[in-house]
């Protein structure tokens, strides 16, 4: 078993990947919808089903990604080619997203919406996928996988804060037509697709990558199913994400018209990420000597209570006392935004003595299937709900309507990351039982190599 740290330039390189991946997820999450609602003019029921729609398509690649990757025999490896592959075509239709012409046809303008949204859904899944998948080749050790999952989250949070500071401003600044649009998605499309190249030159994969896989799709699957570990994670993990991606969703509707101060989005917002970021190291660690799970029930505490504050604020309440629960809640989503990944790669080991086989590259694809069609269900409901309840973009909404858009944004997720703590319970992969593992692989290893022609 490797415990030995990872130099911090591979580790600083590395988790930059997250960055235009969160950059395009965040512009998707929380511009989009509104762009689409307040901007395009299309109904909430409509805005919702675009990403599902897209998403639903996307989903399945995802999965079909995954197991390319794990199948692929180039020399120049099986995973980071495709950081190359997919950057251009992922940096292009991010831009063509936001330069759609006016269209009369509400349905044909859906369509294009829809057809383009699945384009940059599906050229992000080609770099994603692999980029993901890489983290557990890059090291065995249990805390250094933690250290490594924590500079990705930081470099996500970081292209968060990037688009949400300087997105709907190069909007502004341009003059806020359509132009000044496609304007902003060209500058963020420029800015998505240079961190690859450098990603590509350097990281590593390691030499233990299946050629010739034995078992067959029906029994992949089936033997994933069975992964008990890997079952609580996929659903800790879906909850946790659906309650991030609700409030990303309706943030921009819920401080516009739930508290009335369209001005708050933007600081409020900044202190939530920063709070996040900071945290960071410190549940780093934290974490250090302590089983991952229990990071991560910490972390769901603080999430919690910033979530109920957020259900409860109102307009006339001093603007620290929003900043302050902001802060606290973003303390604690920081440790369980970083972890998952974490533990994926963890069970990816315990996979391979199942399958006899290296497929993080599957569990990635399954992973990330699983998280964006639930999260894309979840808004669309949400946003069907809200069109059915009556609301609408625009003054003069009920009081009972905006108590519907504020369980949306906030007590609905609340449940969600209660749910997700209760799972987490019970996850069984500790840091004993992940040594135990490793021991049992590097004897699998050893006796594989010892009866192979070549010895």
């Amino acid at each position: 078993m490797n415990d030995e740290r990872l130099p911090i330039h591979l580790k600083l390189i590395y988790g930059f990947g997250d960055h235009p991946i969160n950059v395009a997820l965040v512009a998707l999450t929380m511009i989009f919808p509104f762009y689409l609602t307040d901007v395009v003019g299309m109904r909430f029921a409509l805005a919702g089903l675009v990403p599902l729609a897209g998403r639903a398509v996307d989903a399945v690649t995802d999965v079909w990604m995954g197991r390319i990757s794990d199948r692929t025999t180039w020399k120049a490896g099986r995973r980071r080619p495709y950081l190359l592959i997919g950057a251009v075509p992922f940096a292009v239709s991010f831009a063509a997203i936001w330069s759609v012409p006016h269209i009369e046809s509400k349905m044909l303008e859906f369509s294009v919406y829809v057809a383009i949204y699945v384009a940059l859904s599906i050229s992000m899944t080609v770099v994603a996928i692999p980029y993901q998948a890489l983290l557990p080749e890059l090291t065995s050790s249990y805390h250094e996988r933690t250290s490594l999952a924590t500079f990705r989250s930081v470099s996500s949070i970081l292209g968060t804060l990037v688009t949400i500071l300087f997105f709907q401003k190069i909007v502004v600044w341009l003059g806020g037509d359509s132009a000044a649009w496609s304007m902003a998605g060209i500058t963020f499309g420029l800015w998505i697709v240079w961190p690859w190249l450098p990603i590509w030159w350097t990281t590593y994969e390691t030499t233990r990558a299946t050629t010739d896989s034995v078992l067959s799709i029906r029994e992949s699957f089936r033997l994933l199913g069975e992964n008990q570990s890997f079952r609580r994670l996929i659903v800790l993990y879906t909850l946790g994400r659906v309650a991030l991606d609700l409030p990303m969703a309706l943030f921009l509707h819920y401080f516009t018209y739930a508290l009335g101060h369209r001005e708050y989005f933007e600081p409020v917002l900044f202190v939530y990420l920063l709070s996040v970021m900071l945290s960071m190291p410190l549940w780093l660690r934290f974490s250090r000597g302590r089983d991952k799970k229990t990071t991560y029930l910490y972390g769901c505490v603080g999430w919690v209570f910033g979530l109920l504050c957020l259900f409860v604020n109102q307009p006339e309440w001093p603007f620290w006392v929003i900043l302050l629960s902001t802060a606290l809640s973003g303390a604690g989503y920081s440790a369980a935004d970083m972890i998952p990944w974490s533990m994926l790669a963890d069970v990816a080991d315990e996979d391979e003595i199942l399958s006899g086989e290296r497929r993080e590259g599957l569990y990635v694809g399954v992973f990330t299937f699983l998280r964006k069609l639930a999260g894309a269900v979840g808004v669309a409901v949400t946003f069907a709900i809200l069109d059915w309840v009556g609301f609408k973009s625009a003054e003069g909404n009920s009081e009972a309507t905006l108590w519907v858009l504020r369980g949306a944004t906030a007590l609905v997720p609340a449940g969600m990351v209660v749910g997700s703590a209760w799972v987490a319970r019970k996850y069984p992969l500790s840091y004993e039982r992940h040594r135990e593992i490793l021991n049992e692989l590097e004897r699998h290893h050893a006796e594989r190599e010892a009866s192979s022609p070549a010895s």
